[in-house]
């Protein structure tokens, strides 16, 4: 089964945190979406009023929380870290995930990592940014931290061989028993203005559609699992445009994985 997010979602913030992130949530069910951003501002502490009516939004639509990070090494964030789990677990999130960035791998960073709690770690993954992705997985398999696959920053490496399929499945397979996360995102190319190229490693408003496909794919034929969140500009539109290339040339034998049940019925709920 493949569950859909976006790095954006366009929807209009309430006058308080907990209504904001109701509103996103509703905004990503509405749209099909089981794969859910949320902005580091609305981490907050909850009230059990407010709490409980997320905890049921959540839960019923099998919503994933994702909460990036700052960019920076993650030893400074220790603390933070630790703020954000507890906003997990007022809300019983407990395949939520914060994605990290790891400039390198520093002795500070070595340290947190051996020493984090479990409730910590299993919640923490590394994003595959300008590292190989073998030698990110090596420097961080004894710490058991997933690697999330971006296909963006493996394409900004230009590898030599050029094996996007088994750097995917790599990182898939670093998460164990829980359902990985994934990163599907193009480089922009329109020129803008006064001939603008945008700047290497900048996404698209949408995803190239034959680069998509060949990830979904791959994940597909291979009876995979997978959460994929869209990094693209134009978010849930960028979504909708996918959605429908993939109603065109997904077989009808592996249809049934972009559906998700909904209430423990029988009957799907098209990602859509």
């Amino acid at each position: 089964m493949i569950r859909f997010g976006t790095s954006s979602m366009d929807h209009t913030s309430r006058q308080t945190t907990a209504m904001s992130l109701h509103a996103l949530c509703m905004h990503a069910v509405l749209h099909g979406l089981r794969v859910c951003r949320i902005p580091e501002a609305y981490i907050a502490p909850l009230p059990e009023s407010t709490a409980a009516p997320l905890r049921a939004l959540i839960s019923h639509y099998g919503i994933r929380l994702v909460v990036h990070a700052p960019i920076c090494a993650p030893y400074r964030l220790e603390a933070w870290f630790a703020t954000v789990i507890e906003f997990f677990a007022i809300l019983d999130a407990a395949d939520a995930v914060i994605v990290c960035h790891l400039p390198v791998l520093s002795c500070a960073d070595r340290a947190m990592f051996a020493r984090l709690p479990d409730w910590v770690a299993r919640h923490l993954a590394i994003e595959l940014t300008h590292q190989r992705a073998a030698s990110l997985l090596s420097d961080i398999d004894t710490y058991a931290i997933p690697v999330v696959f971006d296909s963006l920053h493996y394409d900004m490496q230009l590898p030599w061989p050029y094996e996007p399929i088994n750097a995917l499945f790599a990182c898939m397979d670093s998460w164990g028993t829980r359902i990985p996360l994934v990163h599907l995102s193009s480089q922009a190319t329109a020129v803008r203005g006064a001939r603008h190229v945008p700047a290497r490693g900048t996404h698209s408003d949408v995803l190239d559609p034959a680069h998509a496909v060949l990830f979904i794919r791959s994940i597909l034929e291979a009876d995979r699992h997978a959460d994929i969140e869209l990094e693209a500009d134009a978010g849930v539109l960028a979504y909708g445009h996918i959605h429908e290339v993939l109603k065109r040339v997904v077989p009808p034998e592996h249809r049934g994985a972009l559906y998700r049940h909904v209430g423990g019925t029988d009957a799907p709920y098209p990602i859509r």
